[in-house]
């Protein structure tokens, strides 16, 4: 039974009166219908010189912003020695969830933009992480 028919029946049995099941549906509506502002993390992986990709990921990056802020608050159990490898390595997990995805949507803002391309030379196989 769908979203709408359950609605329905409730307005049906008097669980609900009009009025509430007008917001219900216009709530579902609105979840329904993506916005021109959903921003996407696109994943690629082609296998050997194919343009078909193999595997596709989206994901929005609403839920990424959710994901970040949720691993930050796991960040205070990874020793300092291992936080100092990290920093030796180009990653700094010292700026906040919100101060990377700023760095994100503004890069969202400008467009598609590919942020990671990988090629293996022997078997043509790639994987593509772009942002629109």
């Amino acid at each position: 039974m769908s979203e709408v028919q359950k609605i329905l029946k409730m307005l049906e049995k008097g669980k609900i009166n009009s009025d509430e099941a007008k917001k219900l549906l216009e709530n579902i509506k609105r979840e329904n219908v993506p916005t021109q502002e959903t921003r996407w993390l696109r994943v690629r992986v082609y296998k050997g010189e194919s343009d078909k990709p193999k595997v596709k990921v989206n994901i929005p990056l609403s839920l990424l912003k959710i994901a970040m802020r949720m691993g930050a608050k796991f960040s205070f159990g990874i020793p300092e020695r291992v936080k100092e490898k990290m920093k030796e390595k180009g990653i700094n997990l010292e700026g906040s969830p919100e101060e990377i995805m700023d760095a994100i949507d503004e890069i969202a803002s400008m467009g598609g933009i590919k942020i990671v391309d990988v090629v293996d030379d022997e078997s043509g196989d790639r994987i593509e992480v772009y942002i629109e």
